[in-house]
């Protein structure tokens, strides 16, 4: 998130660290970055680095409904990552420390939670494809190695239905498409452009619909799945190549990761090579298309909702008109 949050000070979040992890900051400096949590970096009292993630409870709708349900889903998903780096011995898994009592996150209050990684030095990629074909062939091997792992957390990872962010704020407009926003500067720009195709949304969320029918069969043996291994999540330390951001991790079709990796027939025949699965086409665009809708969907929850103009809000906002015009192509994608 480029922006931090306006109503988390540095105080409190320090007083968490050192409760939680005994961390005491010689500095602390937010970092404007990712997507779907808010990171600092905090250099100790005793000169070491550390990398902090606060996550707000309200902005997990994709994973649950309510603020206790996604703290325990959270939680679940970090723990999954510790059991994959330490029991599986999947290096490549950036895992969060450990905390005092044993857990992996810390509550600030009802809102926020705090989770403290390593902090690492080496060269990041940007959100975005794949930028050639030996980067994502060194991303698919890791991602395949993931999936074999899968009987080492098979009891402990979650196993949530394919759904996107802000499906009921979606639900809620094209139920009543001309209602006016109010509640932000945002809003109503945001609604308008929305309500001009309201018809090709509902259809795109039938399609939806029935693509998780279609792909039952495909998504009856899950496996243990990152669930965003795209290009931002990756880095290259020590020349080695390591994945970030593991709080989507799921059990899921093998294609919940595949579809951000695979592009041609090679990628398919590599990955199989490596895990004796086929790739499934529809599987592959029903998570495609849920990561289209999450964009969408998460749109209308932002600009729905009370928002200020910040750099994250202004980012939104210009990337509606393109998000919008891509409608076309997926509807006939999906019939």
């Amino acid at each position: 998130m480029r922006s931090r949050p306006s109503d988390l000070d540095d105080e409190r979040l320090l007083r968490t660290l050192d409760a939680g992890w005994g961390l005491r900051a010689g500095s602390l400096t937010y970092v404007p970055e990712g997507g779907g949590s808010h990171h600092w970096t905090l250099v100790g009292d005793d000169g070491r680095h550390h990398f902090v993630t606060v996550d707000e409870l309200d902005d997990k709708d994709w994973m649950a409904d309510t603020r206790p349900a996604v703290l325990d889903g959270l939680g679940r998903a970090l723990r999954t990552a510790c059991a994959l780096r330490d029991l599986s011995g999947l290096e490549f898994v950036v895992a969060p420390v450990i905390a005092r009592d044993g857990g992996v996150l810390q509550r600030i209050d009802d809102r926020y939670v705090v989770s403290v990684f390593p902090y690492l030095t080496g060269h990041s990629y940007p959100f975005g494809p794949y930028p050639d074909a030996e980067l994502r062939h060194r991303a698919l091997d890791l991602v395949a190695a993931l999936h074999r792992a899968t009987p080492v957390v098979r009891d402990l990872a979650s196993r949530p239905a394919p759904r996107f962010g802000g499906e009921r704020d979606l639900a809620a407009f094209l139920a009543d498409p001309t209602r006016p926003w109010n509640a932000g500067p945002f809003s109503e720009l945001t609604r308008a452009r929305f309500a001009q195709h309201g018809r090709g949304l509902e259809q795109l969320v039938a399609g939806f619909a029935a693509l998780i029918d279609r792909t039952e069969p495909a998504r009856s043996n899950p496996v243990i799945t990152h669930g965003e291994p795209h290009p931002g999540n990756l880095m290259c330390v020590d020349d080695g190549l390591v994945l970030i951001d593991w709080d989507t991790v799921a059990l899921a079709a093998p294609e919940r990761d595949l579809a951000l990796i695979v592009t041609d027939d090679e990628d398919g025949e590599r990955y199989q090579q490596a895990t004796g699965h086929t790739v499934d086409g529809d599987a592959i665009t029903l998570y495609r298309l849920r990561w289209y809708l999450d964009d969408l969907a998460s749109a209308v929850r932002m600009f729905r909702h009370p928002h200020r103009a910040t750099a994250d809000t202004r980012r939104w906002s210009d990337g509606v008109e393109a998000q919008l015009e891509q409608l076309p192509s997926w509807l006939a994608r999906v019939g």
